[in-house]
């Protein structure tokens, strides 16, 4: 596994999806987008692929949803299904904005054993 930290979250490359982790204390902004999105196209070009969005137990951070509305072409373009593992109320307000924002298929989960073995994410 490839893992960039650029201080306001890390990606994790995989073959198949990135595994985006946002750190401690930050925000995912339009600008975090552009960011992810460049490097997404550096390593897989045009290939379309998932997108795994995680926090830790305690965090406290907040992803702006409305980055959706600017760039929902290009996600739709590029990513396959997203994936938001968390226990936080939050976080699953941000998927049902997500959710609703694209027609990309999206995931909510509280851990990763929620994962079903033979989901998008073992392909």
């Amino acid at each position: 596994m490839n893992t960039i930290n650029l201080g306001n979250f890390r990606l994790d490359f995989q073959p198949h999806f990135i595994k985006l982790k946002i750190n401690e204390g930050y925000h995912f902004d339009a600008r975090a987008f552009t960011q992810c999105q460049t490097l997404k196209t550096e390593i897989y070009g045009n290939l379309k692929i998932g997108l795994l969005l995680s926090n830790d137990v305690e965090a406290d951070y907040s992803i702006d949803p409305l980055f959706l509305v600017k760039y929902r072409e290009t996600m739709e373009r590029h990513f396959q299904w997203i994936i938001i593992v968390s226990n936080r109320k939050p976080d699953f307000m941000n998927y049902k904005y997500i959710s609703r924002l694209t027609s990309i298929p999206c995931k909510f989960v509280r851990n990763y054993k929620s994962l079903d073995q033979d989901s998008c994410i073992a392909s």
